[in-house]
């Protein structure tokens, strides 16, 4: 299987996808609250302030079961910014801090026994972007569609300005395309904020006279930079265990750039290695030496999860030796849950069934759970195989009833799919983006052997489909093969500006307004792309996914082309 990516949080800056984690995080929904009651509690308190030390009467304290889930159980601070919540999930949580205008944080606190933990914490501003000539902004007059967000008016003076009419006495809204990671967040100087359980806020302006007028004055935006400050009262594990996870999640900003950069110059990662060996020989050094659990474990969780990384000199075999030392029972694994899939790849078909049944017939974590009933569902639907699709929702119906996110994820794996080999195609209609007057649709297409493509620019897996796709276009295209390539980006421009700097895509080219929303995505059942879904020319699937991705896609094309001129 290849890596794929998955359909965007609002709020959340999207990266460049890494191989082999990616494909997993498609899959798995990692927001799950481990719901068993439990005897020990973690009690933090501490103070949290900005960058200059003074409280907001907004801050706000919450919880997540992992690093990316939403937050819940949120807790005020007082005048001062003092705060204090209590952990009552056993194994990992992460506590997060926000205040409007700033990076919200996340800190891993283990909760695995009775104790009280002090951590003060300093904010800082967003990063925002160089150049602000152009402002979105979503809210709910267009039902906060992120992916598509009205466009503010530049004014000379430099600020942007956006009129909507409304019956309502207020409306809610998000700028997006001005931080640097591309979250959407609050307007400065906002009359009134009102909080999201991603650590963000939503900007809340009065309604006059029937009309809602939003100013932005870039003037206005915090610009200090600086890195946040989190101190503990002691140099405990917790501590230990933060600072270890924060240079973990460095190196892996700088893996996620480079390789970022590498696949804008080559157009894909087959030859992209990490050379920082001094953070791998260090990791090791550090297992070697650390006398406390916890912390070696929490080592051993790192040193798995950059398998699937390229680092040159990454020892696979010890890698596997602690795997297999971290047991399902160990809460380590809630720290970095897709770490359980980076070394899929070295085991056995058979063998990698018995791991994942022994955890989840073992492990503590349903978040760990849910990922790998989420790879089986994956799985099992790319091969329509209903029998296992059937199973596995008799199972997690019945021992899962109880959790709610979990029941969710059987929605999107339907049994009965309608997107399978020999179904036909639902109806469609888009229209080209080169020439607005041409529509692509179900009956157009009637007659043709093609490939519709769900893909983004941001999607590293899609961008590094390209070279396969151009080389098969080539070689087919004059047998009457044609590609359908639906763009999930933020905007058309970001499509005409990819085309015309980096591949042509000379083929039919179209956008879906709202991306993952798109009637059309809803359709054709879209969760993760690239999608690949070869269409006969009785507009039947003729195959989808993985058989249309690297160097299977011309094998599949060869076939099907050697049949189809035979008829």
């Amino acid at each position: 299987m290849k890596p794929t990516s998955l359909k965007p949080k609002a709020g959340l800056a999207f990266e460049i996808f890494f191989p082999l984690i990616s494909l997993f995080a498609t899959f798995f929904i990692v927001f799950l609250f481990n719901t068993h009651i439990i005897a020990q509690t973690t009690i933090v308190k501490g103070k949290l302030l900005d960058e200059e030390g003074k409280p907001s009467r907004y801050s706000l304290v919450g919880i997540a079961p992992s690093e990316y889930a939403n937050a819940a159980n949120f807790v005020g601070c007082d005048e001062e910014g003092n705060y204090k919540i209590s952990l009552k999930n056993s194994g990992f949580n992460f506590v997060l801090y926000s205040m409007p205008n700033h990076n919200p944080l996340r800190v891993p606190i283990l909760n695995n026994k009775n104790k009280e933990v002090t951590i003060n914490v300093n904010l800082v501003p967003y990063e925002f972007k160089d150049n602000l000539d152009e402002v979105g902004i979503a809210g709910s007059f267009n039902n906060f569609n992120i992916g598509s967000p009205e466009k503010m008016i530049k004014k000379e003076d430099g600020t942007f300005l956006f009129e909507v009419k409304t019956d309502q006495d207020e409306i809610k809204y998000q700028l997006c395309g001005i931080e640097k990671n591309g979250r959407s967040i609050n307007a400065p100087l906002s009359s009134s904020f009102e909080p999201d359980s991603s650590g963000d806020y939503i900007s809340i302006a009065k309604v006059k006279d029937g009309k809602a007028v939003i100013v932005f004055d870039p003037a206005n935006l915090l610009k200090k930079k600086a890195e946040p400050n989190v101190s503990f009262n002691k140099n405990s594990i917790d501590e230990k265990i933060c600072n270890l996870f924060s240079e973990h999640k460095r190196i892996s900003q700088d893996i996620s750039n480079k390789m970022e950069t590498y696949l804008k110059a080559k157009g894909n990662i087959q030859n992209f290695q990490y050379e920082n060996t001094n953070y791998l020989d260090g990791l090791l050094n550090k297992i070697e030496s650390e006398k406390e659990k916890e912390v070696k474990d929490c080592l051993k969780l790192f040193y798995i999860s950059f398998a699937p990384y390229k680092m040159k000199n990454y020892n696979r075999e010890k890698a596997t030796s602690f795997f297999e030392s971290l047991l399902p029972q160990n809460e380590i694994w809630e720290l970095i849950p897709n770490a359980f899939f980076s070394l899929y790849a070295l085991f056995p078909q058979h063998k990698w069934n018995e791991i994942q049944n022994n955890f989840l017939k073992n492990s503590k974590s349903v978040t760990l759970k849910s990922n790998i009933f989420g790879y089986k569902l994956s799985l099992a639907k790319q091969k329509g195989d209903e029998e296992e699709l059937k199973k596995l929702h008799t199972l997690i119906s019945n021992e899962y009833k109880d959790v709610k996110e979990l029941q969710n994820i059987l929605k999107y794996y339907p049994i009965e799919t309608k997107i399978k080999t020999g179904a036909k195609i639902p109806d469609f209609e888009v229209k080209s983006l080169d020439n607005p007057n041409e529509v692509y649709s179900k009956q157009s297409m009637l007659g043709k052997i093609y490939m519709i493509d769900f893909w983004a620019t941001w999607c590293g897996p899609c961008v590094g489909e390209m070279k396969n796709l151009h080389k098969a276009y080539e070689k087919f295209k004059d047998k009457g093969f044609e590609i359908l390539s639906l763009s999930l980006d933020a905007k058309p421009e970001d499509v005409f500006k990819f085309r015309e700097e980096k591949w042509k895509m000379p083929w039919k080219n179209a956008f879906l307004e709202g991306g993952w929303q798109n009637p059309v995505c809803k359709k054709f059942e879209v969760v993760a792309i690239p999608e690949p879904i070869l269409v006969g020319a009785d507009g039947k699937i003729l195959a989808y996914g993985g058989e249309l991705r690297g160097e299977s896609l011309e094998k599949t094309l060869s076939i099907y082309f050697k049949r189809h001129l035979k008829n």
